[in-house]
């Protein structure tokens, strides 16, 4: 089963979920995480990608690339026996902590749990300029500004740093300018809600 149809697949014991990553062959994420899922209905995989606008002439499209190639990750029961995932073919390794568990801690886990919220897709954050800055209004990037690398406003891309299973590692993600009356609206809408 692909993310795609995570909306069809319930889990029966959510609270004692634990979060994981496999490195895999690149390029083959997809296919070992349909296979993981097809051997073993106890575990969900997601092999993350984010869309992205591609230039085809003078036509914009958007795309969805992988996010980490070669990574995986995984969610399934705290006490899941993970050596039955060694026997998939184009499996490497399962990423382990310093004291040698699978299961992802702090911001590892919490981005893994993010990533199965937006149901592996990392889609545009919405953003606007002011006073020659981005502020980002919602999306993915929102929970990361403080870690913004770099914008490439032409490109509406912004580069962020991530520390993933416990390795640096920069991400380009997209966003959407808003126009001046969205931002109106946007305004609006936050105030409304902080006096709610």
């Amino acid at each position: 089963m692909s993310f795609m149809n995570r909306a069809e697949h319930s889990r029966t014991n959510e609270g004692n979920d634990a979060y994981g990553c496999i490195f895999c062959r690149t390029g083959k994420e997809k296919l070992l995480a349909e296979a993981i899922e097809r051997s073993d209905p106890a575990i969900q995989t997601i092999a993350a990608e984010k869309l992205r606008r591609r230039r085809i002439g003078r036509t914009f499209t958007r795309e969805a690339v992988p996010v980490f190639p070669g990574y995986i990750f995984f969610r399934a029961d705290a006490g899941y026996d993970v050596q039955k995932l060694s026997a998939q073919q184009d499996f490497y390794r399962l990423l382990r902590t310093p004291d040698g568990a699978w299961q992802l801690r702090g911001t590892d886990e919490r981005f893994a749990r993010m990533l199965f919220e937006q149901q592996g897709v990392l889609g545009f954050s919405r953003a606007y300029y002011e006073n020659d800055r981005i502020r980002i209004v919602d999306g993915v990037l929102k929970n990361y500004e403080g870690s913004i690398v770099r914008v490439n406003r032409r490109a509406q891309t912004a580069q962020i740093a991530l520390n993933v299973c416990s390795r640096p590692v920069t991400v380009w993600l997209g966003f959407e300018l808003m126009n001046p009356c969205e931002r109106g609206e946007e305004t609006a809408l936050k105030k409304h809600d902080e006096e709610s």
